[in-house]
């Protein structure tokens, strides 16, 4: 359980939020050590979630995602040092240990010391949700509108928490059966929808007359749209830089987020998929046409689309969210017109209360899992233009390999003004994939803050 501290003494809103906690030191600030044990005590509360802790004889500014009461006695732990940040955790409070907190504060509450109370409130302090009465009631409610109070479910129901869509039913679904979806890189909506489309041909040629023209059409031009938005390394830089542009964009939302007065979020591939869908259907009940294997195969579009309208839902773009912190992007690549390759995007937030990306600071990790190089892991850091690339692979020399392209890389960012800086990598077991929700950070390991959310 961590804090997020700042040294009110050097001046307060300089803290640069880490993993866990920040404290920013200048030529006066603190200098901790990695595994040294601070002792402080609680002074008094400043807002909601704040409260003031001596330190060492400073007074520091402590985000708490749990009550924290004047007089207590706290220690912490620092985990790591990343320039002038401290990771810090909260190894007891006046002979409590961090097991007893969920119990202490479900007493606060006033609420049962069930293990339900219990899984949400380490859910909630883990996803640094604010502990409030209301929140946990809404979070309740959710799950029994899913059906489901295990791990999956409550990391669907604080994503719709984050999101600020509860409590719906629909959005629910949404959002389950994309993150559900996405725990297999390769069945993620993307990836599946390239791999669907070839599978409706037989059904387009079975319609004639007009309705099978029109159909056609439809079908072509979603067709073509998916072609656009696939990666091909063939194609060239040009060609591929302007298919991620148009991979990226169709897996953001095209409108406003979702309120309980405002429709789901689309964007014009759901779209076209959905009026194909239908015109097959429709096509075929005239025609008194189609079977079981046709009708599972529109199921089957279906739940694509609704997978991939989960996915608009997770971006959370509507609006001003400073829970919602993640972009999120599948990146399937076609080889001799098959999907043989894919890998993910996350674009991360840098520093706090920002929520677009600035072009010279921001932070992303790309995994690509390929077939003769393996799976490949990048995290990139830019800052003031200064670029720090950190990697992992399965295979020495595809490190050795990137090394020798290094150079021929390096002129192309001083072209474009940025300095980047020597490759870091390491061999070894590479993340078989890169969600950025709680499921996965046994998994991902990655380095750098936190994630951002508009592109």
């Amino acid at each position: 359980m961590n804090l997020i501290l700042t040294d009110l003494t050097t001046g307060v809103g300089k803290s640069i939020t880490a993993s866990g906690a920040g404290a920013v030191k200048d030529s006066r600030g603190p200098a901790w050590e990695v595994g040294e044990v601070l002792q402080g005590r609680v002074m008094g509360q400043r807002g909601a979630g704040s409260f003031i802790l001596e330190l060492e004889g400073r007074e520091i500014l402590a985000r708490s995602p749990f009550l924290l009461s004047p007089g207590e006695v706290v220690s912490l732990q620092v985990q790591e040092r990343q320039g002038s940040r401290y990771v810090v955790k909260l190894l007891s409070r006046a002979g409590l240990t961090t097991n007893d907190i969920p119990g202490e504060i479900l007493a606060r509450l006033g609420l049962k010391d069930t293990p339900l109370h219990r899984s949400l409130v380490q859910k909630f302090i883990t996803h640094r949700l604010p502990l409030q009465l209301e929140l946990l009631g809404q979070a309740k409610q959710a799950l029994a509108l899913l059906g489901r109070e295990d791990e999956e479910g409550m990391e669907v129901v604080l994503q719709a928490l984050k999101l600020g869509v509860l409590p719906r039913a629909d959005v629910l679904k949404l959002l389950q059966e994309f993150m559900l979806g996405e725990t297999d890189p390769e069945q993620a909506g993307m990836t599946r929808l390239v791999r669907f489309i070839p599978l409706l041909a037989d059904l387009i040629d079975g319609l004639a007359g007009e309705r099978g023209e029109e159909t056609g059409l439809l079908y072509q031009e979603l067709k073509e749209l998916v072609a656009s938005l696939v990666l091909q390394p063939e194609a060239g830089g040009v060609k591929v830089a302007e298919q991620l542009r148009n991979l990226l964009s169709s897996q953001l939302p095209a409108r406003e987020g979702v309120s309980p007065f405002r429709s789901l979020p689309l964007n014009g591939l759901i779209e076209k998929l959905d009026g194909l869908l239908q015109a097959l259907k429709n096509g075929m009940r005239e025609k008194g046409q189609g079977g079981e294997n046709s009708s599972q195969l529109l199921d089957t579009g279906k739940g694509i689309a609704r997978q991939l309208a989960g996915h608009l839902l997770f971006q959370g773009c509507g609006g001003d969210n400073e829970f919602q912190s993640h972009l999120y992007f599948t990146l399937p690549l076609v080889r001799n017109n098959e999907v043989t390759t894919w890998g993910q995007l996350l674009i991360k937030k840098n520093g706090g209360g920002n929520n677009h990306v600035d072009r010279h600071n921001f932070n992303m990790s790309i995994l690509v899992n390929t077939e003769n190089l393996g799976s490949v892991l990048l995290d990139i850091s830019v800052w003031q233009r200064e670029v720090r690339v950190r990697g992992r692979v399965e295979k020495e020399w595809v490190g050795r390999l990137i090394n020798e392209s290094w150079p021929a890389l390096q002129g192309a960012f001083a072209r474009l003004g940025y300095h980047l800086h020597g490759y870091k990598w390491q061999p070894g077991i590479v993340p078989r994939r890169l969600l950025p929700w709680e499921m996965a950070s046994g998994e991902t390991g990655s380095w750098i803050g936190f994630l951002d959310k508009r592109v």
